[in-house]
């Protein structure tokens, strides 16, 4: 079992919640493993807070950026189920 590591006390609800809403909208089983990290932003043109989520359904990882701070993201921001495979990471497209 994982549990929320450093970051801001206030966020912990928040990291449990969007663990939640990513486990129900992709049929993620309790077993598989969702990160939520709440990322500060420091580049021209983007909000000052992302939400960056990487989640395993069996040996598939997938990743997913939100340009919300964590306290914002809510169900309408995460992609409907069938978009699932757009979000794979296969390691392509990583920076540095």
């Amino acid at each position: 079992m994982f549990r929320p590591f450093g970051g801001k006390p206030e966020n912990l609800g928040d990291l449990g919640r969007i663990d939640a809403l990513i486990r129900a909208r992709f049929d993620i089983r309790a077993d598989d493993i969702v990160l939520v990290a709440a990322d500060a932003v420091d580049r021209p043109g983007f909000p000052p807070f992302e939400t960056n989520i990487t989640f395993w359904k069996g040996d598939a990882r997938y990743k997913l950026k939100i340009f919300k701070p964590i306290s914002e993201v809510s169900d309408q921001d995460i992609p409907v189920k069938w978009l699932l495979p757009a979000l794979i990471d296969d390691g392509e497209g990583e920076c540095c």
